[in-house]
């Protein structure tokens, strides 16, 4: 009897410490993610141009030591500050003969997209997670003109580069994140804002284009500040925690 009790004991304790053996830490959980929405508002200079607009962003970053509060954090944003809508007239023929229908197109479209990399402190337990970073980088300025479809709602058949340029650029953010826990992996809903300098910028807008008696193109580009804030939400991916890693909340 004796015996029998001492092999229980020895199976049940086996059997203790395989449930509660945590899976071996991985650099991969170190990595975060996260894709949003946002829209710009015009500061300065760049408002007496503009009146703003939206676009998408995208974020990944790793921690360079687990679970501490810090991530290098690398994001791409573009942000469509002009886009142009025009009408255009095509003859459309058919076995009943031909007609002419107006082609709603989008003629001209101004973008700034930007690159930025830099620290990210945020809290690293908590439902609520507020954040911040500094980044520095670059931002280009790209305007484009479209050629009319050739046939009611179709697609432009072609583009031509109007104007590009590139500077030295600044982001500086800050929001606040919803987390939860899945599988060992946190997630949530991120609220943030964020403000893009651009001290010196050589950009387009729709003012500045100009169509010449031969058909042909010119533009007037401007120097100024093109400072942006903006809001959004999006979806974020957190790091990995094992469980015996998790604080008491």
């Amino acid at each position: 009897m004796r015996s029998v009790l001492i092999v229980a004991f020895a199976l049940a304790s086996t059997a203790e410490a395989q449930v509660l053996e945590a899976r071996p830490p991985r650099f991969l959980d170190q990595w975060v993610w996260s894709v949003g929405a946002f829209g710009g508002l015009p500061l300065g200079d760049f408002a007496k141009h503009e009146d703003g607009g939206g676009g998408f962003e995208f974020m990944v970053g790793v921690q360079p030591w687990r679970r501490q509060p810090l991530v290098i954090r690398t994001q791409l944003a573009t942000l469509i500050y002009g886009n142009i809508q025009a009408t255009g007239y095509q003859d459309v023929c058919d076995i009943f003969g031909c007609t002419t229908e107006t082609v709603e197109y989008t003629a001209r479209s101004h973008t700034m997209t930007s690159f930025h990399m830099g620290p990210e402190f945020f809290a690293t337990d908590g439902r609520v997670r507020p954040f911040a970073y500094a980044m520095p980088g670059v931002t280009w300025f790209h305007s484009s003109a479209n050629l009319p479809p050739t046939s009611p709602g179709g697609s432009s058949p072609g583009s031509s580069s109007l104007f590009t340029s590139h500077n030295f650029s600044t982001a500086y953010g800050a929001g606040v994140r919803f987390v939860g826990t899945r599988f060992g992996r946190e997630f949530g809903l991120e609220l943030g804002s964020r403000v893009t300098r651009n001290t010196k910028a050589n950009y387009l807008t729709d003012g500045g284009v100009f169509f010449k008696p031969d058909g042909s193109v010119a533009v007037i580009p401007i120097q100024t500040a093109a400072n942006v804030l903006s809001f959004g939400v999006g979806f974020w991916m957190g790091p990995y925690i094992n469980w015996n890693e998790r604080r008491i909340r």
